[in-house]
């Protein structure tokens, strides 16, 4: 039988994942300044070039910073997920294709909104509901971000939430209403946290946060449901090509 070669934990993963356990359990506290290479590596019993991989991952994940002639600081104890915002995909997906663990906490029970702006952004007429609610998204069981979903009653099943207000609406969308969201009108810009934000998202209050604010329409050009999802400023980032 051909030799399939599993691949065994390298010691850089294996330092990446000390490391990690140190900042979360704050052996290594935010705005620490980590000991010099080959001290640190003596104190992790690796060799200095396997500490130096490690370190790049966790610079790559948003963990620590180095800064050259200074040193390296612990700047965050949750990871860093980076994408791409000229690409079409919901959190889930995000979340999932960079290996986290996806979840959904504080779902919010739905409230009929009366909101003009997102009645008329999604062409909405007099007699037809709009139902509002939050839900707050986790990567590996830390809050990165607080969704306010706005969405038509005629797009929600009496099995929604139930069965997929947890999950991706995208995918709810494509599975239960046979709607394909082909494309979002976006804008991204800077909000302070509220307190009551800040504690559903374990940030400080007035801390700044990431607004994603979206109306996905179908593959028809049709306005279907509108988002706006807050989202902490250390854990992901948003990344924009662009070309001439």
């Amino acid at each position: 039988m051909k030799n399939i070669g599993i691949e065994k934990e390298t010691l850089s993963s294996i330092a990446v994942r000390t490391i990690i356990d140190l900042i979360e359990t704050d052996v290594f506290k935010i705005g620490d300044k980590l000991d010099a290479e080959q001290k640190l590596a003596d104190k992790l019993n690796i060799s200095r070039p396997i500490l130096r991989e490690a370190l790049q991952i966790l610079e790559l994940k948003g963990y620590i910073v180095r800064k050259h002639g200074v040193g390296t600081f612990v700047i965050s104890k949750t990871p860093m997920l980076t994408t791409g915002i000229e690409k079409l995909d919901s959190m889930t997906d995000l979340v999932m294709a960079q290996n986290y663990t996806v979840g959904t906490i504080g779902i919010t029970e739905p409230k009929v909104s009366s909101d003009e702006s997102i009645r008329e952004l999604l062409g909405l007429k007099d007699d037809e509901i709009l139902l509002s609610f939050e839900r707050i998204r986790t990567a590996d069981n830390k809050p990165f971000a607080l969704d306010r979903i706005y969405i038509p009653e005629k797009y929600v099943s009496a099995d929604f939430f139930t069965n997929y207000a947890n999950s991706s609406i995208l995918s709810y969308l494509s599975a239960a209403q046979n709607i394909q969201i082909f494309s979002s009108h976006c804008n991204l810009f800077a909000e302070n946290a509220t307190a009551g934000d800040a504690d559903k998202l374990g940030v400080k209050k007035h801390d700044a946060l990431q607004i994603l604010e979206q109306t996905f329409y179908s593959n028809a050009n049709d306005p279907i449901f509108h988002g706006k999802s807050l989202i902490v400023n250390n854990i992901l980032k948003f990344h924009i090509v662009r070309r001439r």
